[in-house]
Parts: C-alpha cells; sequence; structure tokens
C-alpha cells in the first residue's frame, strides 16, 4: 500500500513539474508570436496605457476612502441581476419589461465601472427602460423620486441628451433630488445642479463645458466586432469617423467614474452640499495632455480629476474646516506619455 502511494506521490510531483516547465515556457514566449487561429488574444503593450488608477490616481484616494456607506443609484438598464444580484444592494424595475432589469448588457458594465471605482459603495440598480425615450423619462422622474424617498445620495446616468420636449420634465426632477441632498453625474446633461463630466475628447455639451474631465476609455469591456474592424483599418486613422469605430471608446463610463470620485469624497466627507463636491474636484484637478491610442492623436485634458488630490482636501476640510484656496495643479505621479512622444500605434497584438 505505501508503495502504491510512493508511485501516485512521484506520478503527480513529475505533472505538476512539467505543467511548471510548460507554462514557463510559454511565458517566456513573445505575445507577437501567437498565430490568429490561437484562442488566446494578447495585448502587448495594454499595462503601458494609462487608465482611471493612473490618470485620476485611484489607487491613493483608496488609502483614505473607499465609498464605504454611500448608496448611489445607477439609472440604466440590463444589469444583470437575476445572475450577479451580489453586485447590487438592491434593485428597482421601473419598467413593464423584466429584461431590463435582468438582461446583461450596458447597465452591468456601468455597475462593474462603479465597483472598480469605489469598491464598498452600495450599488442601486435602476432599470428606466430603453430605446423609447418618452417613456425612459417618465420611468426617471419615479426612479428619482425613489431616490429621495430613500434616502440615496448620488445618481448616475449614462444615455442620450434629452428632447426638447423631455428636458424641463428631468431638469424638474433632477433639481428636486438636489434640493433633497442627491448628487447627480449625468452625461450629456448641462443643468448647472448636475456634476457634469467630460471625456478628454468632448469638453462641451449644450450652453457650457463639463465641470470636470474623466478619461473616457474603459478597458474592461471589448466590442469584438468593433475591434475587428479596427483591426483591419491597419493604423489608418483617417478611417476613423466617430467613436463607434473604436471598440474601447466608452464615453458612458464616464458618469459612474465621477459617481465613484463622489461616493469616495462622501465617505471622508459626508455633509457636504454637492456644490461643495463639485468645488473640491476642480480646485484639486489638473491639466494633462493625453495621447489617445484610438483616435492615434493627443487631446489637450483641462480640469482632469486628481481624487487623491481631491480626498487629502476632503479630509483637511473635514479636520479644519477651512476652504483652501489655492491648490497647485500638479499632475498624479503616475508615468505619463511626454509631448512629442508619439507611441506605436495599435495593432493587432495591443490594447
Amino acid at each position: 500500500m505505501q508503495k502504491k502511494y510512493i508511485i501516485l506521490f512521484s506520478a503527480i510531483s513529475t505533472l505538476f513539474i512539467a505543467s511548471l516547465i510548460l507554462n514557463f515556457y510559454l511565458w517566456t514566449k513573445s505575445v507577437n508570436s501567437l498565430k490568429p487561429t490561437s484562442n488566446i488574444i494578447a495585448f502587448s503593450n495594454a499595462n503601458s496605457r494609462d487608465t482611471y488608477f493612473t490618470l485620476h490616481n485611484v489607487r491613493a484616494a483608496h488609502l483614505l476612502g473607499s465609498g464605504r456607506g454611500v448608496k448611489v443609484g445607477i439609472m440604466d438598464w440590463f444589469f444583470g441581476y437575476a445572475n450577479y444580484s451580489n453586485l447590487y444592494a438592491d434593485a428597482v424595475n421601473f419598467t413593464q419589461n423584466q429584461r431590463a432589469l435582468d438582461g446583461e448588457s450596458h447597465g452591468l458594465w456601468m455597475a462593474n465601472v462603479l465597483r472598480e471605482i469605489a469598491p464598498n459603495c452600495d450599488i442601486y440598480a435602476l432599470a428606466v427602460d430603453f430605446g423609447d425615450e418618452d417613456k425612459k423619462v417618465v420611468n426617471m422622474v419615479k426612479a428619482i423620486d425613489w431616490a429621495i424617498e430613500n434616502n440615496i445620495d448620488i445618481l448616475t446616468y449614462s444615455s442620450g441628451s434629452f428632447s426638447k420636449n423631455n428636458r424641463p420634465k428631468i431638469d424638474k426632477a433632477v433639481n428636486k433630488a438636489v434640493q433633497h441632498g442627491i448628487i447627480t453625474t449625468f452625461i450629456h446633461y448641462d443643468n448647472p445642479n448636475n456634476l457634469f463630466p467630460g471625456g478628454f475628447s468632448s469638453f462641451n455639451e449644450g450652453n457650457r463645458e463639463a465641470d470636470v474631465n474623466i478619461l473616457h476609455y474603459d478597458y474592461n469591456v471589448i466590442m469584438q466586432e468593433k475591434y475587428e474592424k479596427f483591426v483591419g483599418l491597419k493604423g489608418d486613422y483617417s478611417q476613423i469617423k466617430s467613436g463607434d469605430d473604436i471598440p474601447f471608446l466608452s464615453l458612458s463610463s464616464t458618469s459612474p467614474v465621477l459617481a465613484g470620485f463622489v461616493a469616495i469624497l462622501k465617505e471622508i466627507n459626508p455633509d457636504l452640499s454637492s456644490a461643495d463636491y463639485k468645488d473640491i474636484l476642480v480646485k484639486t484637478s489638473y491639466q494633462t495632455e493625453y495621447y489617445d491610442w484610438g483616435w492615434g492623436r493627443y487631446w489637450n485634458a483641462p480640469r482632469t480629476v486628481d481624487i487623491a488630490k481631491a480626498a487629502a482636501y476632503a479630509v483637511n476640510l473635514r479636520l479644519t474646516g477651512i476652504k483652501q484656496e489655492n491648490i497647485s495643479p500638479s499632475a498624479p505621479s503616475a508615468p505619463t506619455i511626454s509631448q512629442g512622444e508619439t507611441p506605436s500605434p495599435p495593432n493587432s497584438n495591443s490594447k
């Protein structure tokens, strides 16, 4: 019996060592040598690219806050609630379509982005429909009233702008929410009471510029058809006509990212107004020049959020009660691409 165990142990040890050797061999091979028929998609320079965490200094901010106890409502659709209910503190369906809550697409994406930025906030899935704007706006007004009644701290919305007919209804609801202490972070929405996020490639919407700017790429999600089409351009950026031609473009994510930033600040200093949080984010922001891998060009991005500096400001404000007026406009310490340096364009093995 003992001899059998020895033989079995030797066989397992041999397989384990062989597995280590094989994995080491595969790891040391260049990712560029992978054949197109491989079931692995390799992005050779993925970790050299700026992300939310480098450009906005998120990891340093997490030393001070992570959104714990802050209630954030996402007004969207397709939250994947049936399979991912543990992602949410609660969910409410304001539509007549259960798929608006259980389908897996845009809302689930936004919730995952928010969880990454403010990992300990409480996320509420508020399904408000898709497609028909009139129905969506009616449901959004109901969702905002529900948020007021249930003491939601932040509301975020990541879809298209509102028509002239529906804009007054949304304005009335948002203004009411702000009066009850809710902070809103809606994209494509220039209401002065809204904390308005812009992407590095887009700073204006309607009658005013965005309050702060957020990296407009989210690398957690890849649109495969868009990616294959993008690779087919072979670096000819002149063929890019809009964001629909870029597989990673995600203006939608700027809204939950900004909501996550506010959640971090609200955990640190919970008694401030929406205007106060906006003031902190703007005062501690900085200007940067960003090389856009999708468009193949530089963007000059003003008012880029440095959430670590904003969090430190919020801590100081809570301890002293004194608002600082002069904040040095320095960028986060993460590595950036210098002016004039042109990185290699994206290729079939880059992300």
